[in-house]
């Protein structure tokens, strides 16, 4: 195996890692996301395949919030959940590996007194895909905007040394949920990371 290899598959693990902690960036329990155990139930259990789309791509459901997206293939399914600030939260992360890189996208339940601030969420995720790689990623760029009248944060993901590699992330606050996309590859690829990333998070949609 590579070395190039090793570093995908270690950062593919810490994405679906941090994803799961994002929920509680800046939080009282933030520090026990590292020790929570991750639970990979039967995919019908959490998602559910709508409709083949173009070339592969699959519309994915988070079954218990009904929020949708467009994936570049059929997606594997981690499902962590922990207690937050006195309330059981779960994270579902779905991992989908490309030609180019790989993807995740993650619906993450947010306590009902949690207040949710994206920035601080974006600083976590890095910070957990660091710890878990053991990379040295960083994220530049950092641009407010909306979805659909939600709040939401697009930045620039990639490393500033050893492996090269490069990708993109969408936070959106839906409220009760903390909804993330991450396109992730090495920097060769990043025309094309750049185009997947596009396409799914102009697909997501929150009821």
């Amino acid at each position: 195996m590579s070395h190039g290899t090793r570093t995908l598959t270690r950062t593919k693990r810490a994405l679906v890692l941090s994803l799961a902690a994002a929920a509680v960036a800046g939080g009282a329990a933030a520090s026990t996301t590292a020790n929570a155990a991750p639970v990979t139930p039967r995919t019908g259990v959490v998602t559910a395949i709508q409709a083949e789309l173009r070339a592969g791509w699959v519309k994915t459901t988070d079954a218990p919030t009904g929020i949708t997206v467009d994936l570049p293939g059929r997606a594997t399914v981690e499902k962590h959940t922990e207690r937050v600030l006195g309330q059981e939260v779960t994270s579902r992360g779905y991992l989908v590996e490309t030609e180019e890189g790989f993807v995740v996208f993650a619906v993450t339940e947010v306590p009902d007194n949690y207040d949710m601030k994206l920035p601080t969420e974006l600083q976590s995720f890095m910070e957990g895909v660091q710890e878990e790689t053991g990379a040295s990623f960083i994220s530049t760029g950092a641009e407010e905007t909306t979805v659909e009248g939600r709040p939401a944060l697009d930045a620039r993901i990639a490393t500033d040394e050893g492996e090269r590699m490069t990708g993109s992330t969408r936070l959106i606050d839906g409220d009760k949920y903390l909804v993330q996309a991450v396109t992730v590859g090495p920097e060769a690829n990043e025309k094309a990371l750049e185009k997947t990333h596009r396409e799914i998070v102009d697909s997501i949609r929150i009821p």
